[in-house]
Order: structure tokens, then sequence, then C-alpha cells
């Protein structure tokens, strides 16, 4: 009995889970914070982008509206609280193949895409990101192109439909 109480207290403590709290991987956080900073890299987050996010993270991984919220809720605090910005594009580029990031690149596009404009900022925004995941110009030039035709842009549907880069 003595030993069993022992070797109990050898042992490391087991992680408490926050029942209320999904456990989210880092790579996750990553993408969704990298998602936020492409939003607000022209100093607003629209509530167009911020509906992009949502539908982005439900869709990628495969998540309900409460849970998704939570995990942009969770990144948008990370963000807020990190010093540096790199730690996020280092840890998707740890965490997802090259395919993957060309992918993430894809959707960032379309977050940048979705208030109907693109600005100078976050066309440079875009070009340090996707170096920092290690994606070239070419693959980062196409992921571009499918975002953009997928926004509607390409047909003229959308808001503002002007490109400044």
């Amino acid at each position: 009995m003595l030993e069993r109480l022992l070797a109990l207290l050898d042992a490391p403590p087991a992680p408490v889970q926050d029942p209320a709290r999904p456990p989210f991987a880092r790579r996750e956080i990553a993408v969704v914070a990298l998602l936020v900073e492409l939003a607000q890299a022209d100093r607003a987050l629209a509530d167009t982008e911020l509906a992009v996010i949502e539908r982005i993270v439900r869709e990628r991984f495969g998540l309900d509206a409460i849970t998704a919220a939570r995990l942009i809720a969770l990144a948008r605090t990370e963000l807020d609280a990190a010093l540096e910005d790199w730690m996020f594009a280092d840890a998707v580029r740890k965490g997802f193949d090259a395919a993957e990031r060309v992918a993430i690149v894809e959707l960032l596009w379309e977050v940048v895409y979705a208030d109907g404009k693109l600005a100078r900022l976050e066309g440079s925004q875009m070009r340090r990101v996707a170096e920092e995941l290690g994606i070239g110009d070419a693959e980062r030039d196409a992921a571009r192109a499918q975002a953009f035709a997928r926004s509607g842009l390409a047909r003229g549907s959308g808001p503002g439909t002007t490109e400044a880069e």
C-alpha cells in the first residue's frame, strides 16, 4: 500500500482538462491566429472577414459553430498576447506538410479578399507570411488565384472589386 502511494506521489500530475474548453492542437490555434492576423492587416476586422474565418474554421477543422467560436476566441487572445507573430507561422510550418501549407495560404487569401479589396499592406503581409511558411512565389500566386476565383470578385459580384497592390 505504501509503495503504491509513493509511486503515485512520484508520478507526474495528470493534465487537468477543462470540459468547457475542447483541446485544440497548437497548429490549429496557429492557423486561426494567422487568419485573424491577415484579416486585421488593414487595421480593421470587418464582419465579412470574420464570417469567412468562422466558415473556414468550421470546414477546415470539422467543428460546430460554438467550438469554432471558442477556437477563434482562443487564437485571438494568443495573437493579442504574442510579442512576435513568427511563432504562429513556425507552428504552421512545423505542423503541416508543404501541400497543406499551400492550402492554408489559399485560406489566408480568402480572408484577405473577404472584404472585396486587397490593400497594399495585405499584399505585402501575405508575401511575408507565405515566405515564413516556406511557400514560394509561384505557389503563393497560384493560391491567390484560386482564392480570388472563389471569392466572386473575379465575376464582379463582390463589393469593391479593385485591387491595390
